[in-house]
């Protein structure tokens, strides 16, 4: 949707026009500020700025409400993540340790070693 030239409405600076449009981001001017006033596009339309044309309004409300949507979906991912993560730590702590080789390689390689270091009388 082109939106440069639109107005909008602001719940503090008022009516406005939006001046540029580019990466989630607008920009618009509001007559008695020195300066334009940039946000977050769809983010500001949540609470402080509203289209003034009833059309445009729907479609940005899509917008905002696909956001939202996105925002719940990964806000479930990182829940199961986490709920994943928390099922691992708990399977580990109660897993049985792996049971160990008996030392009797080592004794008897030792005994080796020892038989062959004693000298011949």
């Amino acid at each position: 949707m082109e939106m440069v030239g639109q107005e909008v409405e602001h719940a503090l600076y008022g009516q406005g026009r939006i001046v540029q449009n580019e990466d989630n981001r607008i920009e618009v001017n509001f007559p008695g500020t020195d300066e334009s006033k940039k946000f977050m596009y769809p983010e500001a339309f949540e609470k402080f700025l509203s289209m003034s044309n009833p059309e445009s309004q729907k479609r940005v409300l899509k917008d905002v409400e696909a956001m939202q949507q996105e925002r719940l979906a990964k806000k479930e991912r990182v829940e199961l993540e986490e709920q994943q993560r928390q099922e691992e730590r708990a399977a580990a702590k109660t897993k049985k340790p792996a049971a160990r080789k008996p030392a009797a390689k080592k004794a008897s390689a030792k005994s080796k070693k020892a038989e062959s270091e004693t000298p011949a009388t």
